[in-house]
């Protein structure tokens, strides 16, 4: 199963510049512009052509969208992650730093969240909003991580 992801590129089609929608891989490749680019700051990269979108736009709506976003950074919403790991032995904080850096180090995409709560020290890993997409990856890493298994948690929004 292929995952699509679409992204903007910039074209020009006899001299006029175009914003198209395509796959990641392609306007990667077209494009070089860091993945957490925000869309005012992608318009005004040149295409190879030498091409930018201008915008002309009151300086208001790029704070008020700016604001906007650092407001909603901390918000969470109903999902699920894979937990790795919870003991409550007396090398469990240890244990759990361990696995953390670990999955890090073989997952650096992926989000990690290590917590102590009622005397266990826990790790969980991801932020999926559906169950399959947790199950998905769950599976992609059981020979790894045998003992890992999916829980309902509070998730955060992906980065923009």
């Amino acid at each position: 199963m292929r995952k699509l992801l679409i992204g903007l590129c910039l074209y020009s089609f006899m001299g006029v510049p175009v914003l198209m929608a395509q796959e990641q891989a392609q306007a990667d490749s077209i494009v070089a512009t860091p993945v957490h680019t925000d869309v005012f700051t992608l318009l005004r990269t040149p295409n190879r052509e030498g091409y930018t979108v201008t915008l002309h736009q009151s300086p208001d709506i790029r704070d008020v969208m700016n604001g906007y976003i650092i407001r909603n950074m901390s918000k969470q919403t109903a999902g699920f992650r894979v937990r790795l790991f919870f003991d409550n032995g007396q090398t469990a904080r240890q244990r759990a730093t361990e696995i953390e850096n670990e999955f890090k180090a073989k997952y650096p995409d992926v989000r990690s969240y290590l917590s102590y709560q009622n005397l266990y020290f826990k790790v969980a890993v991801g932020d999926f909003r559906t169950r399959t997409d947790a199950l998905r990856f769950l599976q992609s890493i059981s020979s790894n991580y045998p003992g890992a298994f999916i829980i309902k948690e509070n998730i955060n929004y992906p980065a923009l």
